[in-house]
């Protein structure tokens, strides 16, 4: 059987996703689902299985193990990385398990510069690709004449514009909150060390104790920012944008940083998923992967 692994390697994590060949499986949306979907652009694909390795993590086994599932006799592999060691990395670990199940496999590594994305940005080899595949994921889930705001709930907290022609804007990045929680323990003497990683469970926004008030301040803090940067954008258009949620907790987050004008969709794997429409569009490209 063959298909594609899509890749996304962050700082502190990285996600594998396995797309069957097209045909292979009918996973097509139906009804309200189905009704979301953008008349002109094909259907965005969905992994059917995932696996996420933590940075600080031994892979061998669960890679293993989770590629024995599959039962695939090619590894056709499409990657965007935002951090070069973990991305060597994995890659490593993938050559040695084609080499162990003498397997032939295909690696393409996805930049700005191969994505079916227009970036009108001053340095769009600066931007993390994480956000360009979040993107081009957006363009095949919103409306043919609506723009998008795209939010990513990562080690950094992405909140990105998408053109209604489906171009890249930009946007803006803050700190996720296991960065912010290590930031206030490092950056002062006496706050204890936070062992909040996601923005899970809404906390009282009166903290009683110090570690309850810091995840009161980060959890809220963070929801706040979410929400200004939606609006700060939303007021830049004149069509209202669809609103897209990704990364760890995000449909907890989802129901918080809705609009009058606007709600939000929960897309859980949407950088796996623009990776894997970014490969199939470079494979229908002549010269392509």
């Amino acid at each position: 059987m063959s298909g594609l692994i899509a890749i996304d390697v962050g700082n502190s994590r990285v996600k594998l996703g396995y797309f069957p060949a097209a045909g292979a499986c009918d996973n097509a949306p139906e009804g309200a689902a189905a009704a979301l979907l953008p008349i002109a652009a094909p259907r965005l694909p969905e992994p059917d299985s995932t696996l996420g390795l933590g940075s600080d993590e031994s892979w061998d086994e669960p890679l293993a193990a989770w590629l024995d599932g599959l039962s695939i006799d090619t590894l056709r592999v499409a990657i965007g990385s935002v951090c070069g060691p973990a991305a060597e990395r994995i890659v490593a670990a993938l050559r040695d398990e084609a080499q162990r199940r003498s397997c032939e496999i295909n690696v393409v590594g996805l930049t700005h510069e191969n994505l079916p994305l227009v970036t009108r940005v001053e340095a769009p080899e600066r931007v993390g690709v994480d956000r360009l595949l979040t993107a081009v994921a957006a363009n095949r889930l919103r409306r043919p004449d609506a723009p998008a705001i795209v939010v990513d709930l990562g080690t950094a907290i992405t909140v990105d514009l998408v053109s209604a022609d489906g171009g890249f804007e930009g946007g803006a990045i803050l700190p996720g909150v296991r960065m912010s929680a290590r930031a206030l323990n490092e950056q002062t003497e006496a706050l204890p060390v936070s062992e909040m990683v996601e923005l899970d469970g809404s906390p009282d926004a009166v903290g009683k104790e110090t570690l309850s008030a810091i995840r009161a301040g980060l959890y809220w803090g963070a929801v706040g920012a979410i929400r200004e940067l939606i609006a700060r954008q939303r007021d830049r258009l004149t069509v209202t944008p669809q609103v897209f949620l990704t990364g760890g907790a995000a449909p907890s987050v989802a129901r918080l940083i809705g609009g009058p004008d606007y709600v939000v969709r929960h897309a859980p794997h949407l950088a796996l998923s623009g990776a894997a429409a970014a490969a199939e569009s470079l494979a229908s490209t002549p010269g392509g992967a």
